[in-house]
């Protein structure tokens, strides 16, 4: 069912088959056919409207608050403190397109996501040799005031995961990552360049680095010539950044000239 059609479309419809039916009809604008069919239409819009309403509290992606609740109650996903929608509904997808695996990598995520005050986590299996796992845990900058997780955090995580985890993984480590702060420097060329603007860019994608996550400098460049330059020189760094174990790139200071 088409739930876009608005009024004047359902009274048409409705007006148009009255004549398809009775040809010499008086459909004309305050005849009693028209009285009749606007009252009919404005009816079907009401309807249209909630079953298009209806429609959109089926699926997570657009359910309305109430009803993400719900979905996610269903498959025992609870809303952590402070936690926005869309954090929420991003755990719930996670949650339908990598569901419960008996302990895989997946699973040690979602493990640590359940923990209030915990904005991300990473898993890498082995990273000790056989049967260990390490979770990097990401702190909520919101609840915390820091993205480097308190030991108390990391406590929490580990206790939760140890009564998840399968027995076979006998080594298994919570830890934070290293901030590795990373400074741009960086000239450009252009009379339209926003140069205020390329730095705050290079800021913000400096922030959504994850552990051990490389820094290309041709993505800076991009950063640049997406605000206008149209050229730009990098003198810091000299050359791809590669964090070392568990670093995790974030923002130095950055300086477009």
């Amino acid at each position: 069912m088409d739930f876009r059609k608005d009024f004047d479309q359902l009274l048409a419809g409705i007006l148009t088959d009255w004549q398809n039916q009775f040809p010499g009809a008086d459909v004309s604008q305050g005849s009693l056919i028209f009285i009749k069919s606007a009252c009919l239409a404005s009816a079907l819009w009401g309807i249209y409207r909630h079953q298009d309403w209806i429609s959109k509290q089926i699926f997570p992606d657009t359910a309305e608050s109430e009803y993400l609740e719900h979905h996610c109650w269903v498959r025992e996903i609870t809303r952590k403190a402070g936690e926005s929608d869309a954090d929420y509904l991003a755990r719930l997808l996670d949650h339908l397109r990598s569901p419960p695996a008996g302990g895989n990598r997946y699973d040690y995520v979602k493990w640590a996501m359940e923990i209030d005050g915990v904005k991300a986590g990473y898993c890498f299996p082995l990273a000790q040799g056989e049967s260990s796992v390490d979770v990097v845990v990401v702190a909520d900058i919101a609840l915390t005031g820091s993205e480097l997780p308190s030991q108390a955090l990391l406590d929490e995580v580990a206790a939760y995961i140890d009564g998840q985890r399968p027995v076979t993984a006998r080594f298994v480590r919570v830890l934070a990552p290293t901030i590795l702060a990373q400074d741009v420097t960086m000239t450009v060329t252009g009379s339209g360049v926003n140069r205020a603007q390329v730095e705050a860019d290079i800021e913000s994608y400096l922030g959504t680095f994850v552990p051990g996550q490389s820094l290309y400098l041709s993505r800076l460049i991009s950063i640049a010539i997406a605000n206008g330059a149209e050229d730009a020189l990098i003198t810091v760094p000299a050359a791809v950044v590669t964090p070392q174990g568990y670093e995790m790139i974030r923002a130095g200071v950055i300086d477009v000239a």
